[in-house]
């Protein structure tokens, strides 16, 4: 028991001081913030890198002109002539398959070779506006160049057909790809892109001499 004189009243119990926090120099503060905007900038630099799910998807492009070799890594291509007709004539060992249309078929001749693989290759036709044309149903696939085998180092050709009102044929570009292998998951499909060479002018010219009818062997 602690005794105490009468009027004196005890010290209380010290509290130790708290420690202070370090102060950090002011040239590692300017340092530091340095180094922060840095990886900031570096992070927003680099996101310019990074593709778009659409941009993902979109193909890998050789452009050019007509008759000019156009190189991708699975395929070439080169586009040899264009024409005009109103009517395709199928032939076969035993019958004729006629085709006829109320506007214009653009018949073209395209070549091909392969560096590497067998390759099979499909074709549409994008107008000045951007509208985009599949080949026509109207000729049997067996007839043109779609049915066909493109081999390693040797040159193949044949023939894509188009139906198309001839409003809409000036400006035109062939565009020539592989069809996408969905199990390998092939996203950057490569394609060649043709000018055709239609201008106004070239255009109706050359639509005004269509043939009448224009005949292919088919199988």
């Amino acid at each position: 028991m602690m005794v105490t004189s009468p009027g004196l009243v005890p010290d209380p119990v010290a509290t130790p001081p708290r420690p202070g926090r370090p102060r950090v120099p002011l040239a590692r503060r300017l340092i530091g913030a340095v180094v922060g905007l840095a990886l900031v900038c570096g992070a927003v630099y680099v996101q310019t890198f990074v593709l778009s799910p659409e941009e993902l998807k979109d193909p890998l492009t050789a452009s050019g002109g007509m008759r000019d070799a156009l190189v991708t890594d699975q395929f070439t291509t080169r586009v040899e002539q264009v024409e005009f007709t109103r009517s395709v004539q199928v032939k076969r060992t035993y019958s004729t398959d006629d085709a006829r249309t109320e506007q214009i078929f653009m018949v073209v001749k395209v070549s091909a070779t392969a560096p590497r693989r067998p390759i099979q290759l499909t074709a549409r036709l994008v107008t000045a506006d951007g509208a985009r044309f599949a080949t026509t149903d109207r000729v049997g696939t067996a007839a043109t160049f779609a049915n066909k085998w493109v081999q390693p180092g040797w040159w193949a050709s044949g023939l894509f057909f188009f139906e198309v009102p001839p409003a809409r044929v000036a400006g035109a570009r062939l565009v020539v790809s592989a069809p996408g292998n969905i199990l390998y998951g092939d996203t950057y499909q490569p394609e060649t892109s043709t000018d055709l060479g239609l201008d106004e002018t070239a255009a109706a010219r050359m639509i005004g001499a269509a043939k009448d009818a224009y005949e292919v062997k088919g199988t």
